[in-house]
């Protein structure tokens, strides 16, 4: 059973948050999407053929960043069967644009072995900084 935080829970915007999530520093939630997106390109990758985009997102504290939320996302080379691209974007606040730059492309080993570098987190941390800034201007 999931416990939710009735202090964020509001009249019209229902958030539910589960408790404990919320108090996540910004560090543990990137480690967190990093690990359900390594996950997920486990189970969701084929060597060969069709796969649906999908995205882990991660909300980003106004005080810290411009932008208002941060996606790590695969999506399938449309060009090379078996190969898909691993895109990390931010979300500028007024929600109609993003910054997205592409971190990596290639198969799903050479995608994991991408991100089991152990400087990938700090490489996510500053890119997300980055993308964050450029959309200010």
């Amino acid at each position: 059973m999931v416990k939710y935080e009735l202090a964020k829970i509001k009249n019209r915007n229902i958030l539910m948050v589960p408790k404990g999530l919320g108090d996540m520093s910004f560090n543990g939630r990137v480690d967190d999407i990093i690990a359900k997106m390594k996950e997920r390109i486990e189970r969701e990758v084929p060597d060969k053929g069709f796969f649906r985009n999908f995205a882990e997102d991660l909300s980003l504290d106004k005080r810290e960043f411009f932008g208002k939320a941060a996606a790590l996302c695969i999506e399938r080379d449309e060009n090379i069967d078996g190969n898909a691209l691993l895109l990390l974007s931010v979300l500028h606040p007024s929600m109609n644009v993003d910054a997205s730059v592409m971190l990596a492309s290639g198969t799903r080993k050479t995608l994991l072995e991408y991100m089991n570098k152990k400087d990938f987190k700090n490489e996510v941390i500053n890119t997300i900084h980055e993308l964050s800034e450029s959309l200010k201007g």
